[in-house]
C-alpha cells in the first residue's frame, strides 16, 4: 500500500473513532440531564435538601446506566433512609408516579440505544 493509502485508512478509523465517541458522550449527558429532572421533580414533591438531592442523582445515575431490579431496590432503600419523617409521609403519596416516571424515562432511553 502506498502511503496516500495508509493515510486515508488512518483519516477513516480516526473519524469513526471520534464519531463514536461523540455517540456515547452525548448517550452520557442526557442520561444525566433525565437523572437530574427526576431527582428535582422528587425534591420538590417531597421538599429535599440539597444533599439528599445530590445522592438520590448519584443513585439514579448508578440505576439509569445498569439498571436491575437489585439497583432498583438498592435506589427505593437509599431514598427511604435519606427522608426524614414528614419527608417519609409525602414520599408515600408520590411515590407510585415518581417510579411511574422514572420506569416511563428508563424505557425511552432503552429505546434510544437499541
Amino acid at each position: 500500500m502506498t502511503k496516500r493509502e495508509n493515510n486515508k485508512i488512518l483519516m477513516s478509523f480516526a473519524i469513526i473513532f471520534f464519531a463514536l465517541a461523540f455517540i456515547f458522550s452525548t448517550n452520557a449527558q442526557s442520561t444525566s440531564k433525565v437523572t437530574d429532572n427526576l431527582a428535582i421533580k422528587l425534591q420538590q414533591k417531597v421538599l429535599l435538601t440539597q444533599t439528599q438531592t445530590d445522592q438520590i442523582k448519584v443513585a439514579l445515575n448508578d440505576y439509569f446506566n445498569n439498571p436491575s431490579e437489585e439497583k432498583r431496590k438498592a435506589l427505593e432503600a437509599k431514598i427511604e433512609s435519606s427522608l426524614e419523617d414528614k419527608q417519609k409521609m409525602k414520599y408515600n403519596i408520590v411515590k407510585k408516579d415518581w417510579w411511574e416516571s422514572v420506569s416511563k424515562e428508563l424505557g425511552k432511553q432503552k429505546r434510544t440505544n437499541e
